[in-house]
């Protein structure tokens, strides 16, 4: 059963959670955020949202997606999970954005319903009834639908009957110390606010509930933001131009929004629209970059498993060719680049990012650093014809072995349709690794 297999991960999440909290203040906010949204990139369905999720699997997370469908709504969430390098467990909670037209439908359901109770049958019985003013909190009806089709409907024999909601606020209640990290863009970020609130009134406290959000509209009226402001810990992370973070506002005057604003400012060498999760993917990345030097070790929830080398590889700096409307985004490449191979394979010696040498010289410093293999990068980026802000990205990369004899070389490209430059560079360099690894031993 596939509802006993979440539920069992579910309890050992909050059996070995204690002491996250410290472990979040440790890496950072900036760390923090970069994971949030590469799990919430994650969650959606279309190709690169895939990779983004065998990716993270390859570096140590697992995900369990369940859902529950029906006429009302088509409730999702997976639940992220990774061992961290000191061998304590991390756990996120995250929902999708809309991408269905069942979605679609839960956003147009603008009516605000009654939201109290503590338990699911409260809750659905509260949401039914009519007559409350504005001075109660209410919230947007499509999503308190979802919020409980996906966690506070389907009964789990295996759990006496309880929800999956139930059983999530009983652990966390009988384990005070235990953190509950809820994420999601978009509507996902809606559902994950309403979660949290639901498990507030069930006896969850405030400090165990740390909810991110990107790009997520408002959820309720005044009264719904006064009574949970102090029952969550909720930022709202949001890029400056992305409408969609008050249009509930602009339909009606009845929602706000609350807890934390973090506000990102939108790169301007891409026309894609402000509300992509891909955009708030693009300045967690910078953010990350900009917080941290490359000489820091890895996050600690994105180190991954490198694959030991026989032998080190060295790696000179990237070669660039790019176009002038992106060629400051050419630092951030190079260090996503970098930061990749860092993370699947040691021992890796990057040579200083700006030192210019030959073919010679790079065989030189390699044999001084014990290095067995040396790869040399080329990214080059061409505008798109006719397209002002659309580029084509492609790497091209020679691996040899210490003495000089060319090992495997091979070229891969993408454009920035679907993505963004800096993202781009890290997926080419994820293409780049399935024919490199054949070399690497």
């Amino acid at each position: 059963m596939w509802w006993k297999r979440v539920i069992g991960l579910v309890m050992l999440v909050y059996f070995c959670l204690p002491g996250l909290v410290a472990r979040a203040a440790e890496v950072g906010r900036a760390d923090l955020y970069l994971a949030t949204s590469l799990i919430s990139m994650a969650s959606y369905s279309d190709e690169m949202n895939i990779l983004t999720r065998q990716w993270l699997q390859g570096i140590g997370w697992t995900f369990e997606s369940q859902e529950n469908i029906n006429s009302i709504a088509e409730g999702r969430f997976y639940l992220a999970s990774r061992e961290l390098p000191d061998q304590t467990e991390m756990y996120i909670l995250v929902f999708p954005g809309t991408e269905r037209l069942k979605d679609a439908e839960v956003d147009l359901r603008l009516s605000r319903v009654y939201f109290a109770g503590n338990n699911p049958d409260a809750f659905q019985a509260a949401a039914a009834e009519g007559g409350h003013s504005g001075a109660d909190p209410l919230v947007h009806q499509g999503f308190n639908d979802y919020t409980r089709v996906a966690l506070f409907q389907k009964k789990l024999p295996a759990f006496g009957d309880a929800t999956a909601g139930e059983v999530i606020a009983g652990l966390l209640r009988e384990n005070p110390k235990a953190v509950l990290y809820l994420t999601g863009h978009s509507l996902g970020g809606a559902v994950a606010t309403l979660t949290a609130a639901r498990l507030a009134d069930m006896g969850v406290r405030p400090e165990q509930l740390q909810v991110v959000t990107f790009g997520a509209p408002a959820v309720g009226n005044h009264a719904f933001a006064r009574a949970y402001e102090h029952k969550m810990n909720l930022t709202r992370v949001v890029i400056d131009g992305d409408p969609v973070k008050s249009v509930l506002q602009s339909l009606s005057g009845g929602f706000v929004q609350f807890g934390q604003r973090v506000t990102w400012e939108k790169n301007h060498n891409s026309e894609r629209f402000a509300h992509d999760m891909v955009v708030y993917l693009d300045q967690a990345l910078r953010n990350y970059q900009d917080t941290y030097p490359f000489e820091e070790n890895p996050s600690a929830v994105l180190v991954g498993q490198a694959k030991q080398l026989d032998g080190g590889l060295y790696v000179p700096p990237v070669q660039f060719e790019v176009d002038d409307h992106i060629v400051a985004d050419q630092p951030y490449m190079q260090r996503v680049m970098r930061r990749m191979l860092q993370m699947s394979y040691a021992p890796v010696v990057f040579a200083p990012a700006q030192q210019a040498g030959t073919f010679a010289s790079w065989q030189a410093l390699a044999e001084q650093a014990g290095c067995r293999y040396i790869l040399l990068e080329r990214l080059q980026a061409k505008r798109i014809r006719e397209e002002r802000y659309a580029f084509r990205l492609s790497l091209e990369e020679e691996l040899y072995d210490s003495k000089g004899n060319l090992l495997t070389m091979q070229s891969v490209s993408a454009t920035t349709h679907g993505l963004t430059p800096i993202e781009v560079a890290g997926y080419l360099q994820y293409r780049a690794a399935a024919q490199r690894d054949l070399y690497l031993h």
